[in-house]
């Protein structure tokens, strides 16, 4: 198993090893075994040579997350070809841009995504498949000569195209090779043990690696079971669907639990005159933290037993709730899509507050150009699992490799006794008048613990630092209730209110000028980062 080479060979282990055991299914609904999951990927390797699908190929896959999806991402690289899975937050002209750019000759379609589909703007497509029922949408004639074929997949060989929205504005096509989703797989096993007894509620996109490689190939490799979430919104429905499956495995990103910290626990923790005098003293602090973990660990199903959070930086606030709360068990690990994505990582025994753990197996970090004053530089790393490159983008893929093979990250971070901290990416850090790097993204930490706020994003104007802020209405709306007259003006002490009490947290060089309402929600990527670009 992990001598695995190509998702072939894992497919091929697991289908043997755990062909009666539960695999995937929506919550709520019995899931197929993997018996039943190979039976599907042979049964759609059918169809999809009958369209043309032959070695390397490239097919697209536009949908939320589901058994069909899986099954179709299986069918594809287990027989040769390439999977493009694309973001189900793409517009319709962006999926067009990446369909189009990967080469793609078929695409699978889900009925949600079904408006997404531009078919007389698709310059290779040639059949289009229902993702929910595997029926043919359209196609093209294919003669008997024309027909695929089924390829055993080599270690070098690409296995997907994965077009990042990113936060450039540019999405670009990572090229993951099996080699690099295989030795990810074994950097995994050597930080969690999972088992068959597992039970994964997956909520984060499956065309996202994050999820992809820690959460379908993971259980995949180990015989796990996973239940997707099906419903919209996300934020709304998560719990209920946690009380149905008692999962011990979920991924997630930051903001979910950064959500649930600040809108549910940190309310009722602060609820009374005494509970907040009470908070004041290390001792009963920690009392009462670990009593509200415990009942967060019950409201979970009782059995969880790692929470990866991984995608950007977890609120220090949050994770402190976390750490000295004790009985939640969370992770955080670090990395990037073209990283396949894990590098940096620790499991629930290992976390310490604000940093993302150690170098995973087989994995070499440098950090250049470091800034002596904070120890603050780039990270370069050279593992097995980064990608071959960006692809039909020579030049970006030499740009973002040294001449030596090191992958530049673009991350500022510093090494303490091992462990790593994320500072911000490199191209948001504001340079101060005095020549000090401000990262926006640590400021933004601030500002969002604030009962006012419920997401920022800052920048610099005319040599100013400005934070746009979305409030949170209900406690806007508590503050302004005993407000006549005037109400403009209460309204700039508000703000003014909020100015002072952040900048009081920030070093002198970090301190905002100015907040900006920002009146509607933050556009976002997968993994439910602001898209900066936008808001420069």
């Amino acid at each position: 198993m992990l001598n695995s080479k190509t998702l072939h060979e894992v497919l091929f282990y697991s289908l043997t090893h755990f062909s009666d055991n539960p695999f995937m299914a929506f919550v709520g609904d019995k899931p197929i075994t993997f018996a039943q999951f190979g039976t599907e990927v042979k049964k759609l390797q059918e169809k999809l040579i009958n369209c043309g699908v032959t070695y390397q190929d490239k097919v697209a896959i536009l949908g939320e997350n589901s058994p069909s999806w899986a099954i179709a991402y299986f069918a594809i690289v287990d027989m040769g070809a390439i999977a493009v899975p694309l973001l189900a937050d793409f517009t319709k002209d962006e999926a067009r841009t990446c369909i189009n750019h990967s080469d793609a000759k078929l695409l699978f379609v889900s009925k949600r995504m079904e408006e997404k589909i531009d078919k007389d703007n698709y310059e290779h497509i040639q059949t289009i498949i229902s993702l929910d029922t595997f029926s043919e949408i359209s196609s093209s004639p294919i003669k008997e000569n024309e027909k695929g074929n089924y390829t055993i997949p080599k270690p070098e060989d690409l296995a997907s195209i994965i077009y990042t929205s990113g936060t450039t504005g540019f999405s670009k096509g990572v090229m993951l090779t099996h080699q690099n989703l295989t030795a990810q797989l074994v950097q995994i096993h050597n930080i969690w043990n999972i088992t068959e007894k597992d039970v994964y509620l997956s909520v984060l996109p499956l065309s996202h690696t994050f999820e992809n490689s820690l959460g379908l190939l993971t259980a995949t490799m180990k015989g796990a079971t996973i239940f997707y979430h099906n419903k919209l919104p996300v934020s709304k429905t998560f719990m209920e669907s946690v009380a149905i499956v008692r999962p011990t495995t979920i991924l997630a990103v930051p903001l979910l639990m950064e959500k649930a910290y600040k809108n549910v626990i940190k309310p009722k923790l602060e609820n009374s005159f005494i509970k907040r005098i009470l908070l004041t003293s290390p001792l009963f602090k920690r009392i009462m933290y670990r009593i509200a973990a415990k009942k967060l660990y019950a409201s979970f199903g009782g059995r969880l037993t790692f929470f990866g959070i991984g995608g950007a930086k977890l609120d220090g606030e949050t994770e402190l709730f976390l750490r000295l709360g004790k009985h939640f068990p969370y992770a955080i690990g670090y990395g990037l899509t073209e990283t396949a994505p894990l590098i940096i990582g620790a499991n629930p025994h290992q976390v310490s507050w604000q940093t993302t753990g150690f170098p995973i197996k087989d994995v070499q970090l440098k950090i250049v150009d470091v800034n002596p004053q904070t120890g603050e530089g780039e990270l370069l790393v050279k593992a097995p699992n980064v990608m071959k490159g960006y692809y039909k983008n020579p030049e970006l893929t030499k740009e973002v490799f040294t001449e030596d093979g090191w992958f530049k990250t673009g991350d500022l971070v510093c090494e303490k006794k091992g462990r790593y901290e994320i500072k911000g990416r490199k191209k948001n850090v504001i340079l101060g008048s005095s020549g000090e790097n401000i990262y926006p993204e640590e400021i933004e930490m601030v500002l969002n613990q604030h009962n006012l706020v419920l997401e920022s994003v800052v920048i610099e104007r005319n040599g100013k630092l400005v934070a746009m802020v979305q409030f949170n209405p209900e406690e806007l709306q508590n503050r302004m209730a005993h407000i006549k007259e005037n109400t403009a003006q209460a309204y700039e002490n508000i703000k003014t209110e909020l100015l002072k009490a952040v900048n009081i947290k920030l070093n002198k060089f970090s301190k905002l000028s100015l907040i900006v309402e920002y009146s509607k929600e933050f556009e976002k990527t997968a993994t439910l980062k602001i898209k900066r670009y936008m808001y420069k």
